[in-house]
């Protein structure tokens, strides 16, 4: 049921970690399905992950795509921002940029095309005068089209982990047994296999909250290392984290302009939990994973949790450790949202309505979020832009 054509590689883990086995095996002893494969007939159970590499290394999306020689008709600018789309009237001409040289501008001979997320580019957008009129406005930037939609509708999936300190094969860790143990794993990682060729998050799985729903609704992530607040907060341990995050959010947050000064961040409310179905699924979530990690073939492995207990609490408790503790997983999505609705920012083909020669093409662009994580999507987007915009030129 796979693609064997493209130039992302997908791969099984080269050498998953036996703690990773582990964390699959006590899932089913908690009558979740087994899955080998999340991209096949189902999507629902548990298992390890597949990841982008190729014998055992990461293949991100340029090295993909664009391989590791130059390219005749691709030049790349390194430590170059782009201030602001320019326009004639309302046909994008180009973009204006910076570095340390100063200020120019970068013509375009048929469009700009903004691949900047789903933070960046609705931000360029209002810088270029496409926008929410009113916002704009009382910013002193002059109106080119207005777009209310532009910065609205941003989702994200809300993550809680539960980290635990444990000592076993395939985990990381600061200190000294952490170092010694990637040192020693070097000759391995160069032949494409050892527990260096790891993904970080290498089992997981979609599960379903209620059994009468048509698909799950809850996805986890087992890591091989503590990752207390996003790794920024060090343990001297080695450990794991088990994330759970609701698939579909109802929530809605936003992206404005916080200045006119193109190098400062906007204004980024993800609105977690404003809708009153979220918070009541992420507490079943949590619930669930603590039970994962107290079942049998993980307990065993004796693992203590950083904070708190592995035990059940009431709703109250755990809704407020969701409150206090969750953040984002890096899924951003749906501020320059496509629809064949006037309203929506973009058209189905990409291009921002009101104006001419301009397309976002990245996350940004999803009406809603997917069911999963937003990296193959995005590559997919890309690709089907490139279709689009040959499409238009033949």
């Amino acid at each position: 049921m796979h693609g064997r054509q493209g130039p992302l590689a997908v791969s099984d883990l080269a050498s998953p970690s036996p703690v990773s086995q582990a964390f699959v095996a006590a899932a089913q002893a908690c009558g979740l399905p087994a899955n080998a494969d999340f991209n096949g007939p189902q999507q629902e159970g548990v298992g390890l992950y597949q990841v982008f590499q190729k014998n055992g290394r990461r293949l991100d999306a340029s090295r993909a795509y664009r391989g590791q020689a130059p390219c005749a008709n691709l030049q790349v600018l390194a430590g170059v921002r782009v201030n602001r789309v320019c326009f004639e009237g309302r046909r994008a001409t180009g973009v204006e940029v910076a570095d340390r040289e100063g200020v120019r501008t970068l013509a375009a001979r048929r469009e700009v095309i903004l691949c900047a997320g789903a933070i960046a580019s609705p931000q360029l957008l209002c810088l270029s005068g496409i926008g929410p009129a009113d916002e704009l406005a009382r910013l002193g930037i002059p109106l080119v089209a207005d777009a209310p939609q532009v910065g609205q509708n941003l989702q994200d999936h809300l993550d809680y982990s539960l980290n635990l300190r444990l000592n076993g094969p395939g985990l990381f860790g600061w200190g000294p047994r952490g170092t010694l143990r990637s040192l020693a794993a070097l000759p391995a990682y160069r032949q494409g296999h050892g527990f260096l060729t790891t993904n970080g998050a290498e089992a997981g799985g979609f599960v379903r909250s209620a059994p009468g729903l048509d698909r799950p609704d809850l996805q986890l992530h087992f890591c091989v290392s503590n990752v207390d607040d996003h790794g920024r907060r060090k343990h001297l341990a080695t450990g794991v984290a088990l994330h759970v995050c609701a698939l579909r959010p109802h929530s809605r947050g936003s992206v404005r302009l916080a200045s006119t000064d193109p190098a400062r961040m906007p204004r980024i409310d993800p609105a977690f939990l404003s809708h009153p179905d979220d918070l009541p699924l992420l507490v079943q979530g949590v619930r669930l994973a603590r039970r994962i990690l107290r079942s049998e073939p993980f307990a065993k492995l004796g693992g203590r949790p950083l904070y708190g207990t592995l035990e059940d609490e009431s709703d109250d408790r755990l809704a407020a450790l969701i409150r206090a503790q969750s953040d984002t997983i890096y899924h951003p999505v749906g501020t320059c949202r496509m629809g064949s609705d006037p309203g929506s920012v973009l058209d189905p083909a990409l291009r921002v309505r009101g104006v001419s020669g301009l397309r976002v093409a990245d996350a940004s662009i999803m009406p809603t979020l997917v069911s999963g994580n937003t990296q193959a999507p995005s590559a997919m987007i890309g690709e089907r832009a490139a279709d689009l915009i040959l499409k238009d030129r033949a």
